[in-house]
């Protein structure tokens, strides 16, 4: 008589639930074992992040400054000197994370404002390095200007959109940077030739001062100290453009490679005494021959070598975790979906063909798809507006050096002339010679 199918798988079912029963609490920790230390970690820096006390800090410079991106770029290396390098006991005990900063450029109803928002135990750090690259400079606290828009957004006055930005190709390739946008004239009489700048900022900053009443623009940088470890990865990049063999890593154990070379070479020798002195080659581990040549360096052609040199030049500084964000709010009356892309479109001038470029990231772009188009679009939106208000993890992660970062954000000389950006209307002077002191 067959027996009933159902009732073989009962009894099967039956058997494997017992053994759980019995054994379950072995295999379960196990299982449960990488949830559970994502939630201490968590657990452990939500509680220093709640620690953090940020302060935002407003600049102005006067209208006649002549400093290059070259100056803010010794800032941000400055600031990359506060990276985190403890060990394992601040991490996972304390719960220590890697501070981070936000270089900020604004623009309220087309007048343009410069922010760097920073943990109050780096401000001073930060006006150290402010001041010796822009002696000239007034520091300011300012509130958060998040905070004079509605909480939430859109709503029955006022609408939102935005995305962050990220770059097409791998790290350890450079966008176009200030050095880039330099001009050689021609040669002055006293020798050499001269040199003029072409402010990166200029497209960005012209655009953000031509918005009308009701609306505002913000631009977010997010910058994170790194270590090198993204210097390895676009090093590898570099060695397989000229062709140089990676040294692979050794198969099986270094002590059973050793005896079968030592018992191979006194067989041969056994076999060669008789007749001369036997030749042995050294034992090599983990360095395999190859016919390739060590380098094609001599066959690439001048694009292939001039994106070597660009991204060794980039690997040469040190560089930052970066994220970028541009939110564009308007109210209803003013609100105008081509403006955000005028704003975004002007980081295009920093693209170039062979090597990298900043694009917007489609997942974080604010519109919504079919289907529920509306109500994705509103979530989007509100989840934008609190990513940037509270400067938060972002969705794509990049590394910049300070060259780039320093083409992004600098403070606008003379070579800008945005009529919308407040400036010190007076110069810093020296104490006169022979004043009393007590």
């Amino acid at each position: 008589m067959l027996q009933n199918p159902f009732s073989l798988i009962f009894d099967i079912l039956g058997v494997v639930s017992h053994h759980i029963w019995l054994w379950g609490w072995v295999f379960l920790p196990i299982l449960l074992a990488p949830f559970l230390w994502d939630a201490y970690m968590y657990h452990i820096r939500i509680k220093t992040l709640k620690k953090f006390k940020w302060q935002m800090l407003e600049f102005r410079l006067p209208p006649d400054v002549e400093k290059s991106p070259l100056a803010m770029e010794q800032v941000l290396a400055i600031l990359q000197s506060t990276l985190f390098k403890g060990g394992w006991w601040k991490r996972y005990v304390e719960g220590r994370v890697q501070e981070w900063f936000s270089l900020e450029i604004t623009s309220f109803e087309g007048e343009l404002h410069f922010y760097i928002r920073t943990l109050g135990q780096f401000r001073n750090l930060v006006e150290a390095a402010i001041y010796a690259q822009y002696p000239q400079a007034e520091i300011f606290d300012a509130e958060d200007y998040t905070a004079n828009v509605p909480a939430i957004i859109p709503n029955e006055t006022h609408d939102l959109f935005g995305c962050e930005l990220k770059l097409a190709r791998e790290d350890g390739y450079p966008i176009r940077t200030y050095k880039d946008f330099e001009l050689k004239t021609e040669s002055s009489k006293e020798g050499g030739s001269n040199i003029s700048l072409v402010d990166p900022l200029a497209g960005i900053a012209e655009t953000m001062t031509r918005l009308k009443k009701g609306e505002q623009a913000w631009i977010q940088i997010a910058i994170r100290p790194t270590d090198d470890g993204w210097k390895k990865v676009a090093m590898e990049t570099v060695l397989k453009l000229v062709g140089r063999p990676k040294k692979e890593v050794p198969q099986g154990s270094y002590m059973w490679a050793l005896l079968k070379k030592e018992l191979s070479d006194f067989a041969k020798g056994a076999v060669q005494a008789p007749f001369k002195t036997p030749e042995f080659e050294p034992f090599e581990w983990g360095s395999p021959k190859s016919d390739k040549p060590h380098s094609l360096m001599q066959f690439l052609t001048s694009g292939e070598k001039e994106i070597i040199e660009a991204i060794e030049r980039k690997t040469s500084k040190v560089g930052f975790e970066t994220v970028i964000r541009v939110v564009y709010i308007g109210t209803k009356e003013a609100f105008y979906i081509p403006t955000f892309f005028q704003v975004a479109s002007g980081f295009n001038q920093f693209s170039t063909q062979n090597l990298n470029s900043i694009k917007r990231d489609g997942a974080t772009l604010t519109a919504g798809k079919f289907p529920f188009k509306k109500f994705k679009e509103m979530q989007k939106k509100k989840w934008m507006l609190y990513k940037y208000r509270i400067r938060g993890r972002p969705d794509t992660m990049f590394v910049m050096n300070t060259e780039e970062l320093a083409t992004l954000y600098h403070f606008p000389g003379r070579v800008v002339m945005a009529p919308s950006l407040p400036r010190v209307q007076a110069k810093k002077g020296e104490p006169p010679a022979g004043l009393p002191s007590y």
